[in-house]
């Protein structure tokens, strides 16, 4: 039984068994749940599919076990701070054609739904080498963002994590920031070099 997990009436298999798109599988329960264990907030990982970003794998925080149910939910690019990290790190030609036919959505009244301010945004993210968003997918939900590369450094995911505002609090940013891209690196390792 310690290999489920029970939220509300549904059953879940604990996320070092979760299968994912990225081929990762189980071994990346070894780097990201420390992170998950040191902050408070779940982590996913995720990888672009069909104009949208896929969440494959979730690491939920004990206290929020319903992060779960993101497990193969598809974000729009342009709402969660994966969606805008993975369009960031793009292929500038794959990314301008992912911009031409994508319909920028809005999920709350922060969300980015114009073609400028969203290209602005995506400079930034690939200057400062991550992606936040403030309550731009849920009301008081905040999520922080950092790309994964294969060993030719091309996009192949993004490693984030999730809390409220409280919990993923901006002071706290800049070292988070360290750290996923570390785990990040640690990942494109365990996927390319084994």
């Amino acid at each position: 039984m310690k290999d489920l997990i029970k939220v509300d009436r549904c059953y879940y298999v604990h996320q070092h068994f979760n299968a994912n798109y990225l081929p990762v599988g189980w071994l990346a329960s070894r780097i990201v749940q420390p992170l998950v264990d040191k902050y408070e907030l779940s982590a996913f990982l995720g990888m672009p599919f069909n104009q949208q970003l896929v969440i494959t794998q979730v690491f939920a925080f004990e206290k929020r076990l319903s992060d779960f149910h993101q497990l193969g939910k598809a974000q729009a690019f342009n709402t969660s701070a994966m969606g805008k990290c993975a369009l960031a790190f793009m292929d500038q030609t794959v990314q301008t054609d992912v911009l031409k036919r994508t319909n920028l959505q809005a999920q709350t009244k922060n969300s980015l739904t114009d073609q400028n301010s969203l290209a602005y945004s995506l400079q930034n993210i690939k200057d400062q080498g991550y992606a936040l968003d403030d309550e731009e997918v849920e009301l008081e939900n905040r999520c922080l963002a950092v790309p994964v590369f294969d060993e030719k450094k091309q996009l192949v995911g993004t490693l984030g994590v999730l809390g409220t505002k409280t919990t993923l609090q901006r002071r706290k940013i800049s070292k988070l920031v360290h750290d996923l891209q570390i785990a990040s690196n640690q990942l494109t390792g365990q996927i390319f070099n084994n």
